[in-house]
């Protein structure tokens, strides 16, 4: 969700350059972070979310209530990922789970020993596994897919959920139900961080993201993490003591809170208009 300060907004609504770079801040990154788990690359997820920041700022005006400004924007945002947005780079690849299935088991490969310590090693490990759950998504059609992340990832309840997305709540679980229901399938015969009798690893798909460029040593494809975002042998241990269903929505929880720096640079386009 995103919450903005109402002083603040009425502020911006009067003409103070402050409040709006302090508002656009506000949203930067919670924007993002719904962006780039609808759209599952960083590139796209930035450019949506300078789209969705200017739009925000432009309507400003047209906010009644300043106090609920923020679930206004997060509505706009929400809109714009679904109907608005064009087609990213990971949906024009037009994933469906079985053809997700058969990419993870291709090129499968067991790390040397000696590799299991490397620091850049585990960090491109945890990105394999970041880059994974985000494409996961994109098998999902959008309306399914922002059902899932509002109502699984997010937590949003079917009523919040509901009237971020502009519609009825039992539409809302609905959508959630079905989408939920395809992830937790799909994870549970598939991802050996969830099922000790899947065969795909994170680290045995690591030859194979290297070859693909999808890692490159030295260069993440992903935004930085916060520092507080569980390893995988965390999420692994999490996700051993749930139940089934629980487990997958825990391992598509456990990605970070991205950063990003788009708000700044619109704040900085805005200062030197």
């Amino acid at each position: 969700m995103i919450e903005l300060d109402p002083q603040l907004v009425v502020a911006a609504q009067q003409g103070g350059r402050d409040a709006l770079e302090a508002l656009v801040r506000s949203m930067q990154r919670p924007v993002f972070n719904l962006a780039i788990r609808m759209l599952g690359h960083p590139a796209d997820a930035q450019d949506a979310a300078q789209e969705i920041l200017i739009k925000a700022i432009t309507h400003l005006g047209e906010v009644r209530e300043p106090q609920a400004a923020g679930a206004w924007a997060f509505r706009l945002a929400c809109r714009h990922l679904v109907y608005v947005r064009k087609q990213g780079r990971l949906e024009a690849q037009r994933l469906t789970f079985r053809g997700f299935a058969t990419d993870l088991e291709a090129g499968l490969e067991d790390l040397p020993d000696t590799a299991a310590a490397d620091v850049e090693t585990l960090a491109m490990i945890e990105e394999i596994k970041i880059g994974c759950t985000l494409a996961l998504l994109t098998c999902l059609s959008r309306p399914l897919r922002v059902a899932y992340i509002l109502g699984e990832i997010m937590e949003l309840s079917d009523r919040e959920g509901a009237a971020a997305l502009e519609i009825d709540p039992a539409a809302f679980r609905q959508r959630l139900g079905r989408a939920r229901s395809r992830v937790t399938l799909f994870v549970e015969a598939r991802c050996g961080i969830v099922s000790a009798a899947a065969a795909c690893r994170c680290d045995r798909r690591l030859a194979q993201a290297l070859r693909l460029g999808r890692v490159e040593r030295g260069r993440p494809l992903v935004p930085p993490a916060e520092p507080t975002a569980p390893s995988i042998a965390q999420v692994r241990a999490t996700v051993a003591e749930l139940e089934r269903g629980r487990a997958t929505a825990a391992l598509m929880r456990s990605n970070p809170d991205f950063t990003t720096n788009v708000g700044q640079l619109l704040v900085d386009a805005i200062g030197g208009g």
